[in-house]
């Protein structure tokens, strides 16, 4: 293969729309140099929401159908296009894309693959198991979004965790602001200037345990009057939540917003952010709130902890409404440890978790998979060293 100018990456995603994972493709497509890195999004289903948020020029986004996956279609659809864009390392992102990005990339003589894990594992049965093991062994590089996370992949799929790296998720610090003055955000979306809000982002599917919340919520209404619950997001536990709403007697302090485009305006809302997951990664939600200066009552599942524990937030066992609705409760009283907390996130964030810090490993890896396969060009070790982009050797990125 004749040496390359750019690095052509190619991300394989079920979709682009609203989630935590494909959140965290588009901030990494729009953040690598594009004098470095040629990205490709290749997506099973058309039409993401997410789409919009790509930079013009930094990524191309190819779209192939309907289904997020049972298509085998899709591994000659996949070889196809990586052949056609011509590229160097495809990187697929959890169970969802593994077997079709492989294959695909092994038939398109992809010279390296490298394989993301963001939270999910996908350990129901033996036949599973085995084939992420197979995969795994085939990669080049198999990355994880938190330690916690890398612990858990390495015993559940019975693979080396020294073959495991870690990057950390990160978060546009220029997106995300502190408010100074919360009230004039609540009064956008319609709510008291005084009443206390508390709420979270993110889709309504079982893992994220919003039954749970909604069960807390009737503890913290009854001892915080003047509180609120905001929830952001949707999906299809939506119609058993409002149903759930409706059944507690606290539909009307409950405001469902749907998927929105303005979170972190919607951030500046709350006083406390909450997530009630059963299984995390690295949340990226809380990190958005983290970096809006916004104190966190999470469970103490997977990344959670990393983040949460060490910028002074509040943690919880999972599945204990009325553990989470102390500790929301608790904040909401206490203005000044909640801003308190509040600063200690937005600094963590900014010291540790910075969308440059993201990208700046990312690209290293890259750099790291692509130099052992192929030929770089002059020119393009060139742009790296002017770009400063370091090579990633370590078997552990630290956070």
């Amino acid at each position: 293969m004749p040496a390359s100018e750019r690095i052509r990456v190619g991300h394989v995603v079920g979709w682009l729309h609203f989630g935590g994972r494909e959140n965290g493709v588009v901030n990494l497509v729009n953040s690598l140099d594009p004098n470095v890195f040629d990205n490709h999004i290749f997506s099973f289903v058309r039409d993401g929401s997410l789409t919009g948020r790509v930079i013009p020029g930094r990524c191309k986004i190819i779209e192939f159908g309907e289904k997020l996956g049972g298509d085998y279609g899709l591994y000659f659809k996949l070889a196809r296009a990586f052949r056609s864009h011509k590229i160097h390392i495809a990187h697929t992102h959890g169970w969802g894309t593994l077997l079709e990005g492989m294959v695909a990339a092994k038939l398109a003589r992809v010279p390296a693959v490298v394989h993301g894990e963001h939270g999910t594992i996908k350990d129901d049965t033996k036949t599973h198991i085995y084939l992420q093991r197979l995969m795994w062994q085939a990669a080049d590089e198999i990355l994880s979004v938190s330690e916690a996370l890398r612990r858990k992949l390495a015993q559940t799929i019975n693979f080396p965790e020294n073959r495991i790296r870690v990057i950390a998720n990160g978060v546009d610090l220029r997106r995300f602001i502190v408010a100074r003055d919360r009230s004039d955000w609540k009064f956008r979306l319609n709510l008291p200037s005084e009443a206390l809000t508390f709420g979270t982002v993110g889709r309504f599917v079982p893992v994220k345990c919003y039954p749970v919340l909604l069960d807390a919520s009737r503890w913290i209404f009854e001892k915080i009057p003047n509180s609120y619950l905001v929830l952001v997001g949707d999906g299809p536990l939506h119609e058993r939540l409002t149903g759930l709403a409706r059944d507690y007697k606290i539909r009307d302090r409950v405001r469902f917003l749907g998927w929105r485009s303005d979170v972190p305006e919607i951030l500046n809302a709350l006083d406390v952010y909450v997530l009630a997951s059963e299984s995390e990664g690295m949340s990226n939600t809380i990190l958005e709130a983290m970096a809006c200066g916004l104190p966190v009552v999470a469970t103490a599942v997977g990344g959670n902890v990393e983040l949460v524990d060490r910028a002074g937030g509040l943690l919880v066992p999972p599945y204990n409404p009325k553990t989470l609705a102390e500790a929301v409760s608790l904040l909401l009283a206490d203005p000044a440890r909640r801003e308190t907390m509040g600063s200690l996130a937005r600094r963590r964030v900014e010291e540790h978790f910075s969308l440059e810090t993201m990208a700046e490993n990312y690209a290293g890896v890259y750099l790291d998979v692509v130099s052992r396969r192929m030929k770089l060009s002059g020119s393009l070790h060139e742009k790296i060293r002017n770009q400063g982009v370091r090579v990633v050797r370590a078997g552990r990125i630290n956070l």
